[in-house]
């Protein structure tokens, strides 16, 4: 017996646990009933990358700090980036993922579908080098852009051999050109046979018209019907009335198989030349899609920064509480704070709204007069709330803070329903129900007039019952209600707390600013009185008022006007704590400044004590010789004194020098590699894929080389030749000659040439580096007009050979010398 009631208590356990499906419906009603879909459409429309559109409209909260921690850092490396460079427009017209799929099925695609590919290869690549010129800024999606695959190389076939409307140029293929060639020789043969027979006595009497039409892929003459016996050739079709036949003269005939042929054969090798393109796509659709998808990443991550920005919202301090302080018997610490906040939606006009959660209670009522602000006030924090965990910054002040919620839930509005026949009260008591099953200490509740829609009396008690058991839990809850008495109930409790919104004194209209810590006043006299009812039912009403109904309201005053001095200290000390946590972190940001670029200076020092060094050391050699042309050795004690002084300063010097002087590990170290051959495996940057060195060109830089089944020309600077086993187990037998370059090969000066001049010297210059198996170089151009600068990074900006690059630190020559990131 006992242990069939311990199955049937675990029977009654386990259904009492809700279901996952069950908490994402409550998920999503709350998302429609705070509006949460007007935030992904408005947030759509800041996107400009299809796949990036498609995240918005799909967006949703996120439960999880950390990830809602990485969405919220990216956001803020978004606008840092925006900031940086302006706005960075990642636009592509038409989504490609179907034509890749197609591609990567064996599928040929047309030229226009290639071109929208060869288009969004683009926007990767536009993506790509933007951010990683503002990776300072952004390091996180730096991140994401330095994984975007190159894929220049596929781009630039693509383009080499689809014109701007679609179509497969002339230069596709050695063939295509010739064959164009006589196909328009062929159809103007035909043409001019056509024509002389138009012209002559016999074609006059039986055309209907002078012109030349196709019908069949065959080019016909207009005949009348009733001259069909004086035309001999082949009926092709007639019109719709009969009356005229198109015909193929015969003495045309072998004219029009001769162009007919050659088109055919012009078909067969614009769909070589699609097939051959199509199968590269395919070859790399994983490339592709990994591309698309890193690049919407980004995109999104700056449309949720340009809705921040036009919503000017700041980042909330995130707060949770660790899994020792969700128990009842610790301080929670998931405190809420909002500092002048707004309702996306209502504008940059609406009254902002201070409120607070905690320390020390969780549970706050709202009280106040009809259409004065309580719904919305929770709608705000709701969706706030809600926008905070999908990694948009909240339109509020500095200062402002909110915990990662495991669950919102709301329960706002008329929800009756007809149809099933529930009340307004039956449908509000069945969400309090839900909500009550899945709400946790790590939850958001929000309910909208607790305890209406019934009996005075019994909605109070049970308002006061279900506000007392969410508080006793430590479940973060605002309600609004128009009962006193709730209201009074909280303000007899430690953890639940007042809000209220008032009337304008004179007016009687709403301020629809919040004051925490007062309940609501009542306006129910003023009005009525204002709006005209007789002197005699007010004087009544006001003798039938309980004593302390009157005392309440007289404290009610007293106590609004020392709450509202208390408000603005709090809200001064906010935001002195506000600027405290920023110079915190300029300081930081600084520290972290001097870490990162550590090796940088001690290259300069290291620089400075080499050149102190020279000079001393050229001064000892001067007083040597000057002291053996002048007297005999030994005989100045002055001049050896200074001798001996030059030479304690040289060993300072060395001294200093050695201890800057660089580890061996941390010098760049090279392999001499033999040139590529025919035949050699080799990886082709730009396209991510191998193949095999077919033939190298003596008239140009080019290599033909084959993967698979296609062979294309590639530049030979974007080839890279991978070793075999065989090679690689002769290299282990034998140590890499290591070589140490000179700051002079690191380094390029270009002041004072001229543009073209100064292109030339960058062009060799980056030749060396590579071959010197350099990382990184430095190219010095100087400030002045700015010419040279642009000039040189437009040229580095398309080079094969550059990685990345950008302005040295302002300790190394700001912009008057740029870095580049060799690839």
């Amino acid at each position: 017996m006992e242990q069939q009631a311990s199955e049937e208590s675990q029977d009654e356990l386990t259904l009492e646990q809700p279901s996952m499906s069950e908490t994402e419906q409550l998920q999503d009603k709350t998302l429609k009933l705070l509006d949460y879909d007007t935030i992904r459409q408005q947030l759509a429309n800041n996107t400009t990358f299809f796949e990036a559109r498609k995240l918005a409209l799909e967006l949703s909260p996120s439960f999880d700090e950390y990830e809602v921690e990485r969405l919220q850092n990216e956001t803020a490396d978004a606008r840092a980036l925006l900031d940086e460079l302006g706005d960075l427009i990642l636009e592509s017209r038409v989504d490609t993922s179907e034509s890749v799929a197609r591609a990567a099925l064996g599928g040929v695609l047309t030229g226009v579908d290639l071109l929208a590919v060869a288009e969004s290869l683009e926007v990767h690549r536009r993506a790509r080098s933007s951010v990683l010129r503002g990776a300072e800024k952004a390091p996180l999606l730096a991140d994401i852009a330095r994984i975007i695959p190159d894929l220049q190389e596929l781009q630039r076939q693509v383009r080499a051999k689809i014109g701007r409307r679609g179509e497969v140029v002339d230069g596709a293929s050695p063939n295509l050109r010739a064959l164009r060639t006589q196909v328009r020789q062929a159809y103007e043969r035909v043409t001019e046979a056509l024509t002389g027979f138009m012209q002559s006595s016999a074609g006059r009497e039986t055309l209907q018209d002078s012109v030349i039409s196709v019908r069949g892929e065959r080019l016909v003459v207009p005949v009348k019907a009733a001259m069909r016996h004086r035309v001999e050739g082949i009926v092709h079709d007639a019109s719709n009335s009969g009356a005229t036949l198109f015909i193929e003269p015969f003495a045309t005939v072998e004219l029009g198989n001769s162009w007919r042929e050659l088109s055919l054969e012009e078909e067969r090798e614009v769909l070589r030349v699609l097939r051959d393109l199509s199968t590269l796509v395919g070859a790399v659709a994983d490339d592709i899609r990994l591309a698309n998808r890193l690049t919407a990443n980004i995109d999104f991550a700056l449309a949720r920064a340009r809705y921040s920005h036009r919503l000017q919202a700041v980042q909330a301090t995130m707060r949770w509480p660790t899994d020792e302080e969700e128990d009842a018997s610790s301080e929670p610490k998931n405190t809420l704070r909002l500092l002048k906040a707004r309702h996306p939606m209502l504008g940059r006009d609406v009254v902002p709204l201070t409120l607070g959660i905690g320390p020390g209670w969780t549970a706050l009522v709202i009280t106040g007069p009809n259409t004065g602000g309580k719904t919305v006030a929770m709608k705000t924090v709701g969706l706030l709330a809600l926008m905070h965990q999908s990694g948009l910054q909240i339109p509020a002040e500095e200062g402002s803070a909110l915990p990662v919620f495991k669950g919102i839930y709301a329960d706002i509005g008329d929800q009756q329903s007809i149809a099933d026949s529930v009340s307004t009260f039956g449908s509000h008591i069945g969400n309090v129900v839900e909500i009550l099953k899945h709400a946790t200490a790590r939850s958001l509740v929000l309910m909208d007039e607790l305890g209406t829609s019934t009996d005075p009396e019994e909605g109070s008690a049970l308002a006061k019952a279900i506000i007392g058991h969410l508080a006793k839990r430590r479940i973060p809850l605002i309600v609004t209600t128009h009962h006193r008495n709730v209201a009074a109930f909280a303000e007899a409790s430690e953890n639940i707390s007042n809000a209220s919104f008032q009337l304008e004194p004179d007016t009687l209209r709403p301020t629809y600013e919040l004051t925490m810590g007062v309940p609501g006043r009542s306006y129910a006299m003023a009005v009525a009185e204002r709006l005209g009812l007789p002197e005699e039912i007010m004087e009544e009403s006001r003798v039938l008022l309980e004593p302390q109904h009157m005392r309440f309201e007289d404290w009610l005053n007293e106590l609004q006007d020392d709450r509202q001095s208390l408000q603005t200290n709090l809200e001064e000390s906010e935001r002195a704590r506000a600027d405290a946590e920023a110079i915190r972190n300029r300081l930081e940001e600084q520290v972290e400044y001097l870490a990162d670029n550590r090796d940088d200076m001690l290259d300069n020092a290291r620089r400075g004590i080499e050149a102190h060094f020279d000079a001393v050391r050229q001064k000892l050699r001067g007083m040597e010789a000057s002291l053996s042309w002048s007297a005999p050795a030994g005989s100045s004690p002055e001049a050896r004194s200074r001798i001996e002084e030059i030479r304690q300063e040289v060993e300072q010097v060395e001294e200093e020098r050695a201890k800057l002087e660089p580890t061996p590990s941390s010098r760049r170290e090279r392999v001499e590699e033999r040139p590529i051959g025919v035949g050699d495996t080799v990886f082709v940057r730009g396209l991510n894929l191998e193949g095999i060195v077919a033939e190298l060109s003596s008239k140009s830089k080019e290599a033909e080389i084959a993967i698979g089944k296609v062979r294309i020309n590639v530049d030979r600077t974007r080839l890279s030749r991978v070793e075999t086993e065989s090679v690689a187990e002769k290299t282990e037998d034998k140590p890499p000659i290591r070589m140490t370059q000179p700051a002079e090969a690191r380094e390029l000066d270009l002041r004072g040439m001229r543009a073209e001049e100064a292109l030339s010297q960058v062009e060799g210059f980056l030749d060396r580096a590579m071959l010197d198996d350099l990382s990184t170089v430095r190219i010095i151009h100087g400030r002045g007009t700015g010419a040279l600068r642009e000039a040189v990074r437009d040229h580095l900006n398309h080079h094969p050979l550059v990685q990345d690059f950008g302005p040295e630190p302002r300790e190394r020559g700001g912009n008057g010398a740029t870095w580049v990131s060799m690839s």
